[in-house]
């Protein structure tokens, strides 16, 4: 693939920071549209976003280096920085945006699982777009593959094994994350119990990734666990744990004429 777009030698523009800072806009403003649909002011969801962005990035890329080699990171602690050097990892960034949405949530007041509801299908779709700065940039490998759609990276500076045919899993994922976000969506603009499009999203996605791990050539394993798949499997049973406690709930929602959903006051 293409893990340098532009070389001018001194600098390059990397394939990989190019597309998260646009998955990250699109996951933002998708969020910030839905936000306002359900009750919420923009302003309020981009202040919102900043914090988790940078959160989740933090966690992301501590996951990675701690679930990965960290004896190489202790040895050479500049490169914890060049996330372009072995990526990130999601769910890090679960976990480090989780902690900044709980902490910005109590402080502006804000009711958790209607809020979650209304910007989760922008961080899946922002997930989504995602996958393409890993496929440019050749990391989340798959394992190798006589299939007729197999991907060979060539380019020295991607990260997967080159001249090999190996699953394209980050196409794999592509896909997988547009469907997920298709339900949740969906889920989000529907007359559900609060925290319905949260549940649905750990739920799916879980189930997903812990698929997908098969594909994969080089999964983190600690003590014989892959760690992904240990991490979605939890995502998978709060997920359905979730659900179905919802189900048990009384709840009243109105649905207005557009199909957005005005229960909430508009929140400063």
């Amino acid at each position: 693939m293409y893990p340098v777009l532009v070389d001018f030698g001194w600098w390059q523009l990397r394939a990989y920071g190019v597309f998260f800072a646009i998955a990250l806009a699109v996951g933002i403003w998708w969020s910030a549209r839905e936000g306002e649909r359900h009750g919420f002011r923009r302003a309020l969801v981009y202040d919102f976003a900043q914090w988790v962005a940078l959160a989740g990035l933090v966690g992301a890329r501590l996951y990675y280096v701690i679930v990965s080699e960290p004896a190489t990171y202790v040895a050479r602690p500049w490169e914890i920085l060049a996330v372009w050097h072995g990526g990130l990892s999601v769910h890090g960034g679960l976990i480090g945006g989780l902690a900044a949405a709980l902490w910005f949530v109590r402080r502006r007041g804000l009711p958790f699982w209607p809020f979650a509801d209304a910007v989760v299908p922008g961080l899946v779709l922002g997930q989504t777009v995602g996958q393409i700065a890993c496929l440019l940039n050749g990391d989340t490998f798959g394992q190798p593959t006589t299939l007729p759609w197999a991907i060979v990276f060539t380019d020295p500076q991607a990260m997967a094994p080159l001249g090999v045919p190996l699953h394209p899993i980050q196409v794999y994922e592509l896909l997988a994350y547009l469907l997920v976000f298709l339900v949740v969506q969906k889920v989000a603009r529907s007359a559900v119990p609060p925290g319905t499009a949260l549940m649905t999203y750990a739920l799916l996605y879980g189930a997903g990734r812990f698929g997908l791990e098969f594909f994969r050539g080089d999964p983190p394993v600690i003590a014989g666990i892959i760690v992904a798949q240990a991490v979605s499997a939890l995502l998978v049973a709060a997920g359905a744990v979730g659900l179905w406690r919802l189900r048990l709930l009384p709840w009243r929602r109105h649905v207005n004429a557009s199909g957005g959903r005005r229960d909430y006051p508009n929140v400063q």
